[in-house]
Formats: structure tokens, C-alpha cells, sequence
């Protein structure tokens, strides 16, 4: 039976269940990007000319270059996608996107399908689900060291997290907009007076509520435009665990809490790959 390293290994990207983009030609507005994107419920798109990928624009781009500025929202998004992205061929392993994407800090990594300029689209959530539904059809091991044993018995005490950044309701759209970009950071708590975690405020909150639509973010509250379903887990629970609910909830992002609801970090499906990286060359 293979293993979690062999199942990345020998699972190809086209065998895989890609995520969804928008294709946009060049000359679309930023606002018809958003738009559009919104609209298709996906946080990423591919700007094409003549068949060929350009740039993507991702909600990444949305909030650290285009959120703030009304100005720039009718100018062509050529001037705010990342061009010149890098590709990875359908034939290539789960394995080696999740290499490219962790080397690069990619978040989304257009995949070439066909020779007719047809592309796909592999991002974290997609490896998420992978690792998730390979680990809950496998037996529980037995006390030898390998990749699944250290996912299924290490806890979040035993990996780094990121400290949590905290906003309450009333901070303005344009505040926590601001932390967003200054500390790099695709979410922020929204917490109550006794620091109780009531919310989450994303990158995509950012894009698929705000951005093209309120021009003054210091008129908006956060707590508005909050989200109020996250994926959390108690610094306790297993890597394993942290994953099937990461996968359940679509979340990139993992938000650890005590007992009492408060916030003691946050855990990325980029800080699980780089532990995976570790079993991997182990195992």
C-alpha cells in the first residue's frame, strides 16, 4: 500500500481535481477582474493574450494593490497581475507542485492540460484535499516512524504557528486592510472584548466583498464584512486533524484557540508543507 510520500509522488496534476479560474483578456479593468472573479467564486484568474498566459490576478494582488485606490479600478489589470507566471506541465506529480509552489511562494500554479492552450489551476486547497482524503482512507499505523504517523500523532505544539493579529468589529475596513499588507498576513482575527476569536477577516473577504465596491474603507467597520465560519483546531489536535478541517471548511488557513475561544496562533497550509518537506526526506 503506498504511502502519503508515494501518494504525492504518483498522483499527476492531471488526475487530480483542479481549482477553478477566470480567463480575462488583456485590457480588462481591475473592476471587471474582481467582478468576475467574484462572480465565478474563484480568487484566481489567468490573463491571456492570443492563447497564452500572461499574468494571473489573484486576490492576493486585489488586496495589496488595488483595494485602496478607486483610482486605479478602471485601468487595465496588466498593471496589477504578476506577470510571466510560472507553469507546470499536467504530466508532473502532486509532489512536485507542492515543491515549485513552496520554493516560489505560489499560492496558485497554472497547470498546462492540453496543447490547445487549455489550463488548469492547482492551489494549496487542492494538496489540502489530497493529503485530507488520502489520510482518512488509510488504516492507523503502528509505532514506526513514517510520514503518517508524525502527521497523525504530532499536534500544533509540535510545529512553529504564526502569531495571531487581532482586530475588533468596530476597527475600520481601512485599518485592517492596512495590517493585512503591512504584516503580509491573509487573515486577522476579529475578536470581542475579552479577546474571544467571533470572526475572521481574509484576503478573500477582501476581493469578493470589498474591493470594487466600497470606496471609503474608513465608513466600514470590519465586523460587517467579517466571516463567521473558520476553520480552527485546539493547539492539541493532530496535523491529521488540522487538515480534515482545513479541507471541510475550504480554508487555507488554520486558527488555533484555547478552551476559552482565544486565539494562540495561526497555521498555514505553507507552514504544514514545509513540515511535510521534513517527513518527507525521512520517511
Amino acid at each position: 500500500m503506498a504511502n502519503i510520500v508515494e501518494h504525492f509522488e504518483q498522483t499527476s496534476l492531471q488526475d487530480m481535481q483542479l481549482s477553478s479560474q477566470v480567463v480575462l483578456d488583456t485590457g480588462t479593468t481591475v473592476r471587471d477582474s474582481v467582478m468576475a472573479m467574484a462572480n465565478a467564486d474563484t480568487s484566481c484568474s489567468f490573463v491571456m493574450d492570443a492563447g497564452r498566459i500572461v499574468g494571473i490576478f489573484t486576490e492576493h494582488d486585489v488586496t495589496h494593490r488595488v483595494v485602496k485606490s478607486p483610482d486605479m479600478w478602471d485601468q487595465t489589470v496588466e498593471g496589477f497581475m504578476t506577470p510571466n507566471p510560472h507553469l507546470i506541465d499536467r504530466n508532473e506529480s502532486a509532489m512536485a507542485a507542492l515543491r515549485t509552489m513552496g520554493d516560489g511562494g505560489f499560492r496558485n500554479l497554472p497547470v498546462v492540460l492540453d496543447d490547445d492552450g487549455r489550463y488548469g489551476n492547482v492551489t494549496h486547497y487542492d494538496l489540502i484535499r489530497l493529503a485530507s482524503n488520502f489520510l482518512a482512507e488509510q488504516p492507523e499505523d503502528d509505532d514506526a516512524f513514517s510520514a503518517e504517523h508524525a502527521l497523525r500523532h504530532v499536534d500544533f505544539y509540535g510545529m512553529p504557528s504564526r502569531v495571531s493579529v487581532d482586530v475588533t468589529t468596530e476597527t475600520t475596513l481601512f485599518e485592517a486592510i492596512d495590517l493585512m499588507q503591512r504584516m503580509d498576513r491573509g487573515l486577522i482575527s476579529v475578536v470581542d472584548d475579552r479577546d474571544v476569536v467571533i470572526g475572521e477577516f481574509t484576503q478573500h473577504d477582501v476581493f469578493r466583498k470589498v474591493a470594487c465596491r466600497v470606496e471609503d474603507l474608513n465608513d466600514h467597520p470590519v465586523g460587517d464584512w467579517m466571516t463567521t465560519v473558520w476553520a480552527s483546531a485546539l493547539p492539541s489536535a493532530s496535523i491529521v486533524d488540522g487538515l480534515h478541517e482545513m479541507a471541510a471548511k475550504r480554508h487555507r488557513y488554520l486558527m488555533l484557540t484555547n478552551e476559552t475561544g482565544r486565539s494562540v496562533g495561526v497555521v498555514t497550509f505553507r507552514d504544514i508543507a514545509e513540515y511535510f518537506e521534513a517527513a518527507f526526506t525521512t520517511a
